[in-house]
């Protein structure tokens, strides 16, 4: 592309952005001008253009044009991502308080950078404006400050992960032979099997330990028990310390073995780190697919797929966490309700082995951010209340209704539920106020029906989602038809579900 042809491309995306800021274009019009910027954005990747590019990109795709230009920043590793909500962004930095930065944006005001301060403890923000205009004061801060390493300073030798346990009442030998390959095996108490082979030239060392573990609820809390003894070694130079359980072991419960399948030495470089590829969860045995996003290097999340069911995808994503890998059964379940970028309810999200709820919100939001998704709650759930009920997303929206506990949520959040449990036809005719994607059914629960009162626009907006946000009335309340009838009688149309729905709720106070 010659000089000519590149500043041809620049005025046209100058007329482009005028015209879209002018807002006096028709649909066809804006529909041809954002298709035309992603056309000029996919010829314009020379580093001439990244300037250029990225003003216009932060029109059309604001958050991808953030992680655009973290990515080119000296500090990407310790990029946390791009936010909306500010309690996210906080809950973010705060689970690495040393070293860290985000950036919150907004589509009136822009972006701006919050930085995570080890000195101070807390997160200092910059003025709202343009990505270009408020690196500089990060730049400066970091010249203060000191908080932040580079991304060369960060990158740390691939660890070779050969997991050898210290059990508390009986030894584990360990042999060294000069052959190229050597598989040991010893048994203790816990049903915990790790198995790994690996090759090496001069001096081989390997061991596995086979450990029982008992299940407990998951949702109750007890006095911590100290497992400080159960190390997990790297190499003969680097012990990762195990984490402490949280939650009560009792005799009567159920084991989940879990099992590690080693990968050869010559592709250790290609991963960051040497791990299960399969996890067996009592009835089910899960394959693990490590992230190969590399937003996602310094965080060990994997995407789980329950062998023999393929259709669970459908309406349930899990992740695990490996740096929990001897301690996760004892911790509770983190599941989320994600949503599209436009807040329609796409399926639930469960995480297993985070060790806190603002790690799991940060681990999820992660895994969320690279599709331009997001979560609006939060749920501590036990396993064995998620597996009985995971394979059916009817079931699974009663038990996330019923047998979990908010760890956190959205402002003004509000749950989903399938569009498989209520019938669309409206049994009271009266007129709807207009409906957005946020805007709630408003639903009555009878014996063996949940009956709609208010949502028809709601649902004409799309009849493909497969849940939607609700509110819920119940007949057992005292609620009647006639009683809906009478108080919509009172109320000016169009009528609005919220306003409908207060109108109802005092009616029946009085």
């Amino acid at each position: 592309m010659n000089v000519l042809e590149k500043a041809q491309l620049i005025q046209e995306l100058h007329a482009l952005i005028d015209g879209l800021e002018d807002r006096s274009l028709s649909f066809y019009q804006i529909a041809y001008s954002k298709a035309r910027l992603h056309e000029i954005f996919n010829l314009c990747d020379e580093p001439i253009f990244k300037k250029q590019i990225l003003k216009f990109k932060a029109r059309t795709q604001p958050e991808q044009a953030a992680h655009d230009f973290a990515d080119h920043t000296l500090y990407r590793q310790a990029f946390q991502g791009v936010f909306q909500d500010t309690n996210l962004l906080e809950e973010a930095l705060s689970a690495y308080p040393d070293s860290g930065w985000g950036i919150l944006y907004h589509p009136a005001t822009g972006w701006q950078i919050w930085l995570m301060t080890a000195s101070k403890g807390i997160a200092i923000t910059s003025q709202w404006g343009d990505l270009e205009d408020i690196y500089p004061w990060l730049l400066e801060q970091q010249s203060i400050y000191h908080c932040l390493k580079t991304d060369v300073q960060l990158k740390q030798p691939l660890m070779n992960i050969e997991a050898v346990f210290q059990p508390t009442e009986t030894e584990t030998e360990t042999e060294t032979e000069t052959e190229t390959e050597t598989e040991t095996e010893t048994e203790t108490d816990l049903n915990l099997s790790i198995q790994t082979t690996q090759e090496k030239s001069e001096h081989v060392h390997s061991s596995q330990i086979q450990q029982s573990v008992s299940l407990s609820d998951l949702s109750k809390k007890s006095q911590p028990i100290d497992l400080t003894t159960f190390q997990q070694q790297a190499d003969s130079d680097t012990a990762i310390e195990s984490h402490p359980i949280v939650h009560s072991l009792t005799p009567n419960s159920t084991e989940i073995p879990i099992t590690a399948i080693s990968q050869d030495s010559s592709n250790q470089n290609a991963v960051s780190q040497t791990f299960a590829k399969q996890i067996s969860l009592n009835e089910y045995l899960a394959d693990l697919n490590p992230m190969m996003n590399q937003d996602f290097s310094p965080v060990d999340l994997y995407v789980m797929n329950i062998v023999g069911l393929p259709d669970l995808s459908r309406h349930l994503d899990l992740l695990f966490y490996s740096s929990s890998l001897n301690l996760w059964q004892h911790q509770p379940i983190y599941l989320a309700e994600l949503l599209s970028k436009q807040g329609q309810f796409i399926k639930y999200l469960a995480l297993l082995g985070a060790d806190d709820s603002t790690q799991a919100a940060q681990l999820m939001h992660r895994f969320t951010a690279q599709n331009q998704q997001y979560i609006s709650a939060i749920k501590t759930i036990s396993w064995d209340n998620l597996q009985a009920n995971l394979t059916d997303i009817e079931r699974l929206f009663y038990c996330y209704m019923q047998q979990s506990d908010f760890s956190w949520h959205m402002e003004n959040y509000q749950a989903f539920i399938p569009n498989s449990l209520f019938q669309t036809q409206k049994f009271i005719q009266f007129e709807e106020s207009p409906a957005d994607i946020q805007t709630p059914l408003l639903l009555l629960k009878e014996k063996q029906k949940i009956r709609l009162i208010h949502g028809k626009n709601r649902l004409n907006l799309s009849l493909q989602e497969s849940a939607y946000p609700y509110l819920l009335l119940d007949r057992q309340e005292g609620i009647t038809w006639q009683r809906i009838q009478s108080v919509i009688n009172q109320l000016n149309s169009p009528i609005h579900v919220t306003q409908l729905y207060d109108a109802i709720q005092k009616n029946i106070t009085h």
